[in-house]
């Protein structure tokens, strides 16, 4: 009778050194996937700038805050869906702006923003009211559009991320303290919103004074860049975002407390993982999607605790989410240099807001059964149409270069201050070869051909090992070499500086 495999010890052995291979390429594989490119630090956040950071947070708040306190249906739909189709059109309209009267357009919708103040505090007809609050929100769409325009192409990555960090402080605070306290909602529905609405008009005109980054959109029609598939990540993150309307309004199932604490934890969540760990975004989107399923699945149980429990974990998930898509988007918009891709996004938005919540209105009105139950088969779905396609996503959108350009450094470039002349020469090699490096590959270049060690080079540029192996591989690829030894050969003799021991 033939011996079974693994009777024999030199058949275990090498079973076990098979699992252990195994095992170790799916160690691999993981510390691959979660590792960064994003390269943030706090030190790249320019005060200069502070108007054009503020722009965009201030837009979401103002247009949040103004309308939470009325409660009415018309047409058939509820005013919160109505002031969502508004706020879309709003959107739609800078699909058709030229690039050079967006910041006009920004300074005319926030005058008019202003102006429609008075008319929300002082009407009592709720009819009425919600005519002034749908025009409002048609006048924030345009302004949030035009804001996320500067957002986009002004900013870098870590001021990015710190102004969807404000956004998500805000809802935190809503859901936490604002609920709570009538006191907290009388100030924020009178004196509070036309002092934020005030603010806002003062920080527009600051940024059409500010003279920012330069503009980085061309004409590039973006193919490439990843921006149609953040896009549709985008939209999965709305249609799973926007459950949360259908089951609070309709099933009053998720409690405010533990939904503001879960806001809040995202932003700890986010500073760990992307700031001190430095791991992927990728990381942040799973984290997304397992937290809205599994935090949507505890809300099906009657029990106090568990809901609680639920409405903690759906709004942990749902903050990354929030975070994450817009700091992608963002991302992603910027490095295509389109404005195509910037007015892509935005009929995106409206389809978002004007049809897909249509859509959703619809199916919610008409089935009969729970309203919990179907948002939890649509969430299931999507998540596990993500699940099925991270492979896709990870080659595709999660290996690329994010850092914007950006050296990670307080002050200056360190890679300028010593190496300027053999950066030039680089440059020079870039642009007769048509390499296309990127900003981070071109000073590994240089430092390779200067004669640094990968570790050197790490510590020089305040990165890790990894990311400059990442960006070592990459330019290897581009340069269609396999060592070091073949860039030396090939490149050594175009640079004067001499070699560092």
């Amino acid at each position: 009778m033939p011996a079974v495999f693994g009777n024999t010890m030199e058949e275990r052995a090498l079973l076990q050194d098979g699992v252990l291979s195994n095992f170790n390429d799916l160690t691999s594989t993981i510390k691959k996937l979660i590792l960064s490119r994003n390269e943030l630090h706090y030190g790249n956040i320019r005060k200069e700038l502070w108007p054009v950071i503020l722009i965009f947070p201030l837009s979401v708040i103002m247009g949040d805050l103004r309308y939470f306190d009325l409660k009415i249906e018309a047409f058939g739909l509820q005013s919160y869906e109505l002031m969502l189709f508004t706020l879309g059109i709003g959107w739609f309209v800078l699909t058709f702006i030229p690039k050079k009267f967006i910041m006009p357009l920004l300074q005319i919708a926030a005058i008019c923003s202003v102006l429609l103040v008075p008319f929300q505090l002082l009407l009592t007809n709720d009819t009425a009211r919600l005519a002034v609050f749908m025009a409002f929100q048609f006048i924030n769409g345009i302004c949030a559009a035009c804001a996320f325009y500067l957002f986009c192409f002004k900013l870098n990555n870590i001021e990015r991320l710190f102004g969807m960090i404000m956004i998500m402080s805000y809802y935190g605070f809503y859901f936490t303290i604002y609920r709570a306290y009538e006191v907290v909602q009388t100030f924020a529905k009178t004196w509070g919103g036309v002092a934020i609405v005030a603010i806002y008009l003062v920080v527009v005109f600051f940024c059409a004074k500010q003279k920012a980054e330069k503009d980085t959109e061309t004409s590039s029609d973006g193919r490439g860049s990843g921006v149609l598939l953040i896009i549709a990540l985008d939209i999965v993150y709305y249609m799973i975002m926007s459950m949360i309307n259908y089951i609070e309004w309709a099933g009053k199932i998720i409690y405010s407390l533990p939904y503001g604490l879960g806001s809040f934890v995202s932003i700890g969540l986010i500073i760990i993982i992307m700031l001190l760990l430095n791991r992927n975004v990728l990381y942040i989107w799973l984290m997304f999607l397992v937290f809205s399923l599994f935090g949507l699945s505890l809300l099906i149980f009657d029990s106090k605790t568990v809901q609680f429990t639920g409405s903690l974990i759906y709004g942990l998930g749902d903050g990354l989410g929030y975070i994450i898509i817009y700091y992608l988007c963002a991302g992603a918009i910027k490095r295509s240099k389109s404005l195509k891709m910037f007015r892509i996004y935005c009929l995106v938005f409206f389809i978002e807001y004007f049809i897909i919540s249509g859509i959703y209105s619809q199916i919610f009105e008409t089935y009969t059964g729970s309203n919990h139950l179907i948002a939890l088969t649509i969430v299931l779905t999507l998540c596990s149409i993500c699940f099925l396609l991270i492979p896709l996503m990870q080659m595709k959108l999660f290996k690329t270069d994010w850092t914007d350009g950006i050296h990670l450094s307080n002050t200056s470039n360190p890679v300028s201050e010593k190496y300027s002349h053999s950066l030039e020469e680089t440059e020079a090699i870039n642009i007769n070869d048509n390499l296309n490096l990127t900003c981070r590959e071109k000073d590994i270049f240089t430092m390779l051909l200067t004669g640094m060690a990968p570790k050197e080079i790490a510590y020089t540029l305040k990165i890790s090992n990894n990311t400059v192996d990442f960006h070592r591989k990459n330019m290897y690829r581009k340069l269609n070499i396999q060592s070091r030894a073949e860039l030396f050969a090939r490149y050594s003799h175009k640079f004067n500086q001499p070699k560092i021991g």
